[in-house]
């Protein structure tokens, strides 16, 4: 993880990935591996597997996430691999689209929970307006 001098790419109220490491492209893993900012510009790696490769994992950051055409990657869901919403979180955004997910392996809940909240805050959400005429 590293910090970054521009926002976390977003497209209307989603998060759009950043992008595979450069550097793995000679090696053939650049598929393998994407990167996502959050809101505080730090940049996370994550490995990619098909979105049912996975069931339950502790401690990790998961992005559920479609593969747009030119390449990106946008994310349908964002949260801990161990929560309990994963489960039914995970058929809703395959219904919605969702073919791969993203894994980020952290040593605590803890630092599970910092990095879902930075991702989460990158989201624009739209100011809500109230009409009391």
């Amino acid at each position: 993880m590293h910090a970054a001098q521009h926002d976390a790419p977003t497209r209307g109220r989603h998060l759009v990935d950043d992008g595979m490491p450069v550097a793995l492209a000679a090696t053939g893993l650049d598929d393998s591996f994407r990167y996502w900012r959050g809101a505080s510009g730090a940049r996370f790696v994550f490995s990619v597997s098909p979105v049912a490769a996975v069931t339950s994992v502790s401690n990790a950051v998961v992005v559920l996430a479609t593969n747009g055409r030119d390449g990106s990657r946008e994310a349908v869901w964002i949260g801990r691999g161990d929560s309990p919403e994963f489960r039914l979180a995970r058929a809703a955004s395959v219904a919605a689209g969702a073919t791969e997910m993203h894994l980020h392996m952290t040593s605590s809940p803890l630092g599970a929970d910092r990095i879902v909240r930075d991702l989460k805050a990158a989201i624009p959400i739209a100011p809500l307006k109230v009409n009391f005429a």
